[in-house]
């Protein structure tokens, strides 16, 4: 997919194996520490959770955060942030046992089976503000009508209103929801939000 200007000041590209210490730090931006928080969990002692997670970005094909999946948006030749999707794939099993912290997630997640799903989508602090946003979910959905895909699902916390409150001005409602589960240095207590836009 070549490049395109999604407004007059930022653009698109596939993201490369040089992004990828962005990516990880994007992707834990995206959502609120679980990331980070996932990748500790997967850490040796004395390892640092974001290398463990610039290795999935970088180097696991099979994985969803591998560096394939995003597309990087920049402003003025920088990095402003960047977009992870992916199809969810319909469960061909019954599912494995997860974590507390995900299992809400994964449970909104199988509703979604078949949709494009933004996986993650952030903006540096220093970009916001500028309707970069509104272009990422942009970018999205026209990487979902090229997939063939008629419906684009997203996950948001309800601790979150800002982001909740762009993804209803682009056109999502909500789906479902579940309960959030916390973690050290995670949002208060609330809900997940699984919300979907029609593409037609």
């Amino acid at each position: 997919m070549s490049s395109a200007p999604a407004s007059p000041s930022i653009t698109f590209r596939p993201a490369s194996q040089e992004d990828c210490a962005h990516l990880a730090l994007l992707a834990d931006m995206a959502t609120r520490r679980l990331t980070s928080f996932l990748w500790g969990q997967m850490a040796d002692p004395g390892r640092s959770a974001f290398e463990v997670g610039r290795g999935v970005i970088r180097n696991d094909e099979t994985h969803f955060t591998h560096f394939s999946n995003w597309r990087v948006a920049e402003h003025e030749g920088r990095i402003a942030g960047a977009l992870n999707g992916y199809v969810i794939p319909a469960p061909t099993s019954p599912a494995a046992p997860s974590a507390e912290v995900v299992r809400a997630l994964n449970e909104l997640k199988a509703m979604a089976a078949g949709t494009w799903y933004i996986s993650a989508a952030a903006i540096y602090p220093e970009h916001q503000g500028k309707g970069f946003g509104k272009s990422l979910l942009t970018e999205a959905e026209t990487i979902a009508r090229a997939a063939g895909k008629d419906r684009l699902t997203l996950m948001v916390g309800s601790f979150n209103p800002r982001a909740h409150g762009l993804y209803r001005q682009a056109g999502f409602s909500e789906w479902d929801r579940r309960p959030f589960s916390a973690f050290p240095g995670s949002d208060e207590p609330g809900e997940w939000i699984l919300m979907v836009k029609d593409l037609i």
